[in-house]
């Protein structure tokens, strides 16, 4: 009996042969699908493995398989136990070394995300603007613009700039990488070039929040007299790699001495992200945040009038150095005589730093 054709009136009735065309497309984009969920996982790509799981589930939804669909989504937003999946920040790659095989950076799983940071108003608006760029990229692109890729952060010593580079590879779902400044800066010729090199490279591949901290090591002016021409090299080879990088990552800078580095330098970053001591406000809200699961025998307002004048790092060393103390004595409130111990013993460790430094 021969195959019935197409009367181009009937409803829904296709040659067969159109049929099994469209099948073994919709098959080999299943499949083209599945690979690129499986590369995903194996390099570690969080973002790229997502977006080609939440394919699959739109997929499903659209062959009317609800509960399976529904399913997938569960199994991939919710975690199992309220614990969450700790991000793969392997690398098929071996990490870059200095010729003396110490690690040229390290690499961390973000543990915290933007909401953890006490910052500035106007701070965090650039960062959750930079944030809205990474993930619509595409977009961008699509108009013939490109998202922020390297950022400058400058400000005091403990004002969160570290935390915040890695709260910013959290919210982004991305590994945390921190180039190892020690092992980068050698005494042998050429060979701090030549290490910054090397991170550029093995950095420019992957996905990464990339963090030169300590920044000014690198960046310093290269008009230093001092210099004896080795210097200038290494500004100009950071230089000419930060203007050559295009890697799908972001490439973070920190310093606290924003007045040592090179004029070149600041015209190469498409952000720069400033950082100041907290004023009441922010330490009020700091404390709050700190003590939130802690019992407080005096007003938060009165905590942070105490910690005026501190760094967010030593806001919050001083906070948990007193929370240390009250379980310490079996206590179920932080009192008054807990953060007056902290705070002296902190005001000991700051004494102690200042005269190593005389």
């Amino acid at each position: 009996m021969p195959l019935a054709e197409d009367d181009g009136q009937t409803p829904g009735c296709r040659r067969p042969a159109v049929v099994a065309v469209a099948a073994y497309a919709s098959l080999v984009a299943r499949s083209d699908l599945l690979k690129q969920m499986f590369s995903s996982y194996q390099h570690g790509d969080d973002v790229g493995f997502r977006e080609a799981a939440v394919e699959v589930i739109s997929q499903e939804r659209q062959k009317r398989h609800g509960l399976l669909a529904d399913e997938l989504q569960r199994i991939l937003t919710v975690p199992p136990n309220g614990v969450e999946r700790p991000r793969q920040i392997s690398s098929l790659r071996p990490l870059p070394t200095s010729r003396e095989d110490a690690p040229l950076i390290e690499m961390f799983s973000p543990q915290r995300g933007l909401d953890a940071q006490t910052l500035r108003p106007d701070v965090r608006a650039t960062l959750d603007q930079i944030i809205e760029e990474q993930n619509r990229a595409e977009v961008l692109r699509a108009h013939g613009l490109s998202p922020s890729r390297k950022l400058l952060f400058i400000g005091p010593p403990g004002t969160g700039k570290t935390s915040t580079a890695e709260a910013l590879a959290g919210e982004l779902g991305l590994p945390f990488a921190r180039v190892q400044i020690p092992a980068v800066v050698s005494s042998l010729l050429g060979e701090t070039a030549r290490n910054v090199s090397a991170v550029f490279d093995f950095c420019r591949r992957e996905h990464w929040v990339l963090l030169f901290d300590e920044f000014d090591a690198l960046g310093k002016e290269r008009s230093d007299e001092a210099d004896h021409g080795e210097l200038k090299r290494v500004v100009t080879v950071f230089l000419q790699l930060l203007d050559e990088f295009a890697g799908p990552g972001l490439v973070i800078a920190a310093t606290n001495h924003p007045t040592m580095l090179d004029d070149a330098v600041w015209r190469r970053f498409d952000e720069v992200v400033g950082f100041v001591l907290p004023n009441q406000k922010e330490l009020e809200k700091l404390v709050r945040r700190l003590f939130r699961r802690v019992r407080l025998s005096i007003s938060a307002t009165e905590v942070a009038r105490r910690l005026k004048g501190m760094s967010h790092s030593d806001a919050e060393t001083t906070i948990r150095t007193a929370m240390k103390l009250s379980v310490l004595r079996d206590g179920d409130t932080v009192t008054v005589a807990d953060i007056d111990a902290a705070l002296r013993r902190q005001e000991t460790r700051r004494a102690t730093i200042r005269s190593s430094r005389e």
